[in-house]
């Protein structure tokens, strides 16, 4: 048996050194160690093979690409190379348009013929360029017009998915300014691998939509991991003939506003409040405002906050009033903020009274002055990384204490996957006045990290500060880290760590002061599965609170799991229960308790316009649950039945219900009327009736709950300011002098635009817009596209007081055509046809241009002549003219068939000739 063993282990070592040897006598080079190309080039290199033994020996090859590249050159399986030999295997390939990231491993296992493997070699792929998204988003039509204010509004819009999987997204809309019903959104949409979509999006007003003035829409669609991957925005229009004209700029607000409200709190106290705001132009510049009164309580306390002016340009900002900013010092109160703006970087300055209310000192608020200046710069030699340093000084009036806080900042984002933040910051702290400054040092620091793919993604975010820090986060231990994994598109991991302590130094007089530690650690790893609309999920965690000045108890520790389960088919059609069970320990007992089991369910359905919420727990879950003499008899049971409405044409919309409420341990049961009512009697007079309250606890300082009644009333834009109008008529020019006959009609039906406002010519061929300022304007008229209507007018109008134009327009016809491809038999993605363009040519003249849509059609409008099309290609080096053709566009519209097949696969190709060194 010895022997045996002995003649075993010796094989064995002779079979490794004989594996060995054989690795060491085929080397492997290669040519280059790393490869630059782009989307849509080829790359090149090459493989060497030098036998150095004195045997033949044979190899097998094995390549491993990525999906982003097609393999152009035969790799062979298998070589026999004879005793000396060299052989030399090119690489060719071709990287597609499914590249979604810069860098990509091109390896090569090379193994003998029994399997064992010799050798690996590999080299990076470095892609530049624009690397194409997950999805490619655009839209058919930008400009959607409307004929009637209760018209549903249908947005073309095509997605093409770019990735080799199975992927799930959600579409959601919403609009500039609101007034998009929202019902049915975010809407989950499926795509297959390399998958293109067509469909038609439908939104429906709140209410009406709004003749005045055009609207942004906007369609966003989202990852799995609620991340953005592409937007549209869509502009809107009801088309009347008659109109106010609105400014379309994007800092336009526009309009003024002022409301009412009182309120009854659960206290049988009462609040009165009045808000006035407002915005407009002056120039260039744009001016808002806002008011807010607050008279509230028995004794009638007054407030005024969140009240402010402000004047903003596209390079400086000045604001007096409230403030509501923060970096390291909370930047709250009342006072001057300046910022100057200039491309890659901006100064901000603060000079705030840290009392928010205008009206009375508040003696129970913190006050003081903060005095601060940052400055932010990007880099413009490093793009995405960018760095700001800030000085601030402060004082404190309650504490008499002053201080000075400086912190500098510095961000880099690398790519779309890579982004870090660093920052550091210290602070000086002393008494105002006396022989004993009681002066403090302090500082901070701060390091995150992300990290995000498509399958996988790590977040880490970690703060430090010293007890004695002027800041915001004053002694503050922050850590926070998430881990995302997700190995097919219904399974997803997570593993979080949420860790928050403070050790704080709170000074109460100038040299007094007192230290305080608590905070709360969560540990959890989260599984999550889906089965269609099924969802299924499981979550262990581990749960610790500390409060040193606690005296009932100072920590507490918990272990926890939290099974849930999902169904979701629409959006108003769900059903989710969530179940929390676990041991709750107190950790300063005495004498030490064994635990309490506490469990929490949670169940949410809604059926349409009804939904059901409810909760029930038993157990102690937080620190203060302690304070109870009888943690384990705790009970909370809370039902919430709610229904949504829509009535009168949707101008009477929202949703009430009634919260139920039973409590164990007061041993009584409440009922609460909970729900928002919006009434709009006319476009700029609404009513708004809420009413709310905390649906799980009887304890007076957290049964809180309160009844609002406002009233809101807009107005459109001051009126001092003196506009005219202008009034545009179009006719039909059929012979071509210029002057109206009385054979020649008015256009009806014409889209005329002026700066982005678009209205309908009516019956006699007329537009006009009321208020409209003096300048300069962009008119165009598009027709219905009716045959034999024109439908290509521009020209620049100037207004002064008012202005009437008559303007003849030429019959015009549209012309059709249509692109085909030839690609070569490796091409695997769709023709490209933006690369093309036409172009249609009078003379020597090129009048219009047109491109291809994505399916290769395109049209021009012209007058009845003699034209040239041209058809250029623009991918190629130099600009090629692949077609060019003559025409007749006749009185009638007729015109000859144009259908071409044009070269879609012409590339730059690289092209290099192989050899032996």
């Amino acid at each position: 048996m010895y022997n045996i063993k002995k003649l075993i282990l010796t094989l064995s070592i002779i079979t490794i050194y004989v594996v060995q040897a054989e690795a060491q006598s085929i080397t492997v080079t290669l040519w280059q160690d790393s490869t630059v190309t782009s989307v849509g080039k080829t790359f090149t290199n090459r493989l060497t093979f030098n036998n150095t033994s004195k045997q033949e020996q044979e190899i097998v090859l094995k390549a491993q690409f990525p999906t982003v590249i097609q393999l152009l050159s035969a790799i062979p399986e298998r070589l026999s190379l004879l005793p000396g030999q060299t052989a030399i295997v090119p690489v060719k390939g071709l990287v597609d348009n499914q590249a979604s990231s810069s860098v990509h491993q091109v390896s090569f296992q090379v193994s003998d013929t029994l399997g064992n493997q010799l050798k690996v070699v590999s080299f990076p792929l470095l892609i530049k360029g624009k690397l194409q998204s997950a999805l490619t988003l655009y839209s058919l039509e930008e400009t959607i017009v409307l004929f009637s204010a209760v018209q549903s509004a249908r947005l073309p819009m095509r997605l093409v998915h770019n990735r080799m999987r199975v992927e799930n997204f959600s579409i959601d809309v919403a609009s500039m300014p609101v007034g998009v019903d929202r019902s049915g959104y975010p809407r989950p949409v499926q795509l297959a691998p390399n998958q293109d979509t067509t469909f038609t999006l439908e939104v429906n007003s709140l209410h009406n939509w709004s003749t005045r003035q055009p609207y942004q829409l906007i369609v966003t669609v989202r990852d799995e991991q609620k991340s953005i991957v592409g937007t549209l925005v869509y502009k809107l229009i009801v088309a009347v003939d008659n109109k106010r004209y609105i400014s379309t700029e994007p800092v336009q607000t526009g309009g003024y506003g002022a409301s009412t409200a009182i309120t009854r709190f659960s206290t049988n106290q009462w609040a009165k409040e009045a808000r006035v705001w407002g915005s407009d132009s002056v120039g260039k510049a744009q001016i808002d405002f806002h008011l807010h009164y607050l008279n509230s309580g028995s004794d009638h306390f007054q407030q005024l906050q969140n009240s402010f002016i402000s004047v903003r340009t596209d390079r400086a900002m000045v604001r007096l009033g409230s403030s509501y900013d923060y970096h390291e010092l909370p930047l709250f109160g009342r006072g001057l903020k300046v910022t100057i703006n200039q491309t890659d970087r901006q100064w901000s300055f603060w000079a705030i009274n840290s009392n928010p209310n205008w009206l009375s000192p508040d003696d129970n608020a913190w006050s003081g002055n903060i005095y601060s200046a940052r400055y932010d710069r990007q880099l413009p030699a490093l793009p995405g990384a960018s760095w700001s340093v800030s000085s601030n000084y402060y004082t404190q009036t309650n504490t008499m204490r002053a201080g000075y806080l400086n912190f500098a900042t510095f961000r880099y984002d690398q790519s779309e996957r890579h982004s870090l933040q660093l920052l550091g910051g210290q602070s000086v702290e002393f008494a105002r006045q006396g022989i004993n400054r009681a002066q403090t040092y302090g500082w901070a620091g701060q390091l995150n990290y992300g990290y995000q793919s498509p399958k996988l993604s790590w977040q880490f975010r970690s703060y430090l500060s010293s007890p004695v820090y002027a800041g915001l986060q004053r002694g503050a231990t922050l850590i926070y880290s998430q881990l995302f994994w997700q190995p097919s598109v219904n399974t997803t991991f997570l593993a979080r760590l949420n860790h928050m302590g403070y050790d704080r130094v709170s000074f109460s007089s100038a040299t007094d002061f007192s230290r305080h530690k608590f905070g709360n650690t969560v540990a959890e790893v989260s599984f999550s599965y889906r089965i269609k609309e099924l969802s299924l999920s499981f979550r262990p965690y581990w749960f610790s609170q500390t409060d040193m000045g606690n005296p009932f108890s100072q920590r507490a520790d918990a272990f926890r799991f939290a099974p849930s389960i999902s169904y979701h088919r629409q959006s108003n059609q769900h059903i989710e229960i969530s179940y929390d069970a676990g041991i709750f320990h107190d950790r300063t007992a005495v004498p030490p308790q064994g635990g309490w089991f506490s469990q929490r369910l949670v169940s949410s359905i809604a059926l349409g316009p009804l939904s059901f919420w409810g909760y029930y727990q038993t157990g102690p879950y937080y620190l203060f649950d302690l304070r109870n003499r009888r943690p384990d008899q705790m009970k909370t049971a809370s039902l919430t039945p709610t229904i949504d409405f829509s009535l009168l044409n949707k101008r009477l919309f929202g949703s009430v219900g009634l919260n139920y409420l039973y409590d164990a341990t007061a041993d009584e049961a409440r009922y609460i009327g909970v729900g928002r009512v919006q009434y709009d009697v006319s476009p700029n007079l609404s009513m708004q009736l809420s009413g709310n309250g905390t649906p799980y606890s009887q304890r007076p300082e957290l049964a809180y709950s309160l009844y609002r009644l406002e009233v809101v009333k807009r107005f459109n834009k001051s009126q001092t300011k003196h506009h005219g109008h202008l009034q545009l008529s179009f006719f039909e020019d059929t012979n071509g002098d210029g002057n109206k006959d009385a054979s020649e009609r008015w256009m009806d039906s014409l889209f005329v635009t002026v700066n982005e406002n678009t209205l309908l010519t009516n019956a006699k061929g007329s537009i006009t817009y009321r208020n409209i300022p003096p300048g300069d304007y962009h008119i165009s008229a598009v027709s219905a596209s009716r045959i034999g209507d024109p439908v290509l007018y521009h020209e620049s109008v100037t207004v002064g007081r008012s202005a009437a134009k008559i303007i003849p327009l030429a019959r015009t016809f549209q012309v059709k055509g249509q692109l085909q491809c030839k690609t070569n038999a490796y091409e695997r993605q769709t023709c490209q046809f933006n690369r093309f363009g036409i172009d249609i040519q009078r003379g020597q003249q090129t009048i219009t241009s047109a491109s291809p849509l994505p399916d290769g059609t395109f049209a021009v409008h012209l007058s009845p002549g003699d034209y040239t099309l041209v058809v250029r290609d623009y991918a190629r080096q130099p600009q090629a003219t692949v077609k060019t053709t003559s025409f007749t566009l006749s009185e009638t519209g007729k015109y000859p068939q144009f259908e071409w097949i044009v070269d879609g696969s012409t590339r730059p190709v690289e092209v290099k000739r192989f050899s032996a060194r």
